[in-house]
């Protein structure tokens, strides 16, 4: 009766264990998600801040087009300025989520994904005030100096590879339990940028060439959050709470990607 007893609570136990395949799968689809839920309202804020100071713009799925006959170089600048600000906004809301309230439960990876894309969001264009993005037309419309553009490059370039490699840290927690290093690193970091950047571009296509390269460009930096999460391996593991794919990461998912599709075509904002 004993051994019939323990047999059929490791059964239980079996049955009740994470999907390792969901487990495995479950960061690059929540980073597609939070991509989504990050980047197109990030283009949303640039529309509506130049429809709120007085000028039209339309707005797509990873851009938006304001129209600046009616503006001044400090409106544009504002607009330009808009969207990073608003990412990183998020971005630390969420990761104060992550960290105070929802770090033990399941929902912890689809903050720590929205905190990871927000921060990355606002240092991309830190990095390309010299080059281009976001901060170099606010610079450009401000006529700020080049030695300013450059100094907030070089903050970019050094925060931002920093950063990433703390969120591989994190990341590396959430791969199957019983995953070697190289399994854990693959899952949760790897996969995210390799898998993940190419749903993305499936997911917003079609896109001009210039955001096709820039995507693929700037996601090099998830090299960083590879190396962040294979200093950080050990066993045993987990450090975080382990979740299989869930029915609401699919319903977020599938809100996320129904989002950007509808803006596939364009939405006029017009006064």
């Amino acid at each position: 009766m004993t051994i019939l007893l323990a047999e059929a609570a490791g059964g239980n136990q079996e049955a009740n264990a994470p999907n390792a395949w969901g487990v495995a799968c479950r960061p690059t689809l929540l980073f597609v998600a939070a991509y989504a839920l990050n980047i197109t309202p990030h283009e949303a804020v640039h529309a509506l801040t130049s429809y709120f100071l007085g000028f039209s713009s339309t707005l797509f799925q990873m851009w938006a087009n304001p129209d600046p006959a009616r503006a001044t170089s400090r409106q544009l600048a504002t607009v330009a300025a808009a969207g990073p600000v608003f990412s990183l906004a998020v971005g630390v809301t969420c990761w104060l989520l992550y960290q105070r309230r929802f770090r033990r439960r399941p929902s912890a990876l689809m903050f720590l994904m929205l905190a990871t894309v927000g921060v990355y969001s606002f240092l991309g264009p830190l990095a390309g005030s010299a080059l281009g993005g976001d901060f170099n037309l606010a610079f450009t419309f401000l006529d700020v100096s080049k030695a300013v553009r450059y100094a907030a490059s070089a903050a970019g370039f050094v925060l931002l590879p920093y950063f990433m490699f703390f969120v591989g840290r994190k990341l590396v927690g959430w791969a199957p339990s019983n995953s070697g290093r190289a399994k854990a690193v693959g899952c949760t970091t790897f996969a995210p940028w390799v898998i993940g950047t190419a749903l993305l571009l499936l997911v917003y296509w079609p896109l001009p060439s210039f955001l096709i390269g820039s995507t693929l460009g700037g996601s090099v930096f998830w090299l960083f959050a590879i190396m962040g999460a294979t200093f950080e391996f050990s066993t045993p593991r987990p450090a975080e709470t382990i979740s299989s794919l869930t029915g609401w990461d699919l319903m977020i998912t599938l809100v996320a990607v129904t989002m950007v599709r509808l803006l596939v075509n364009g939405v006029r904002l017009t006064h």
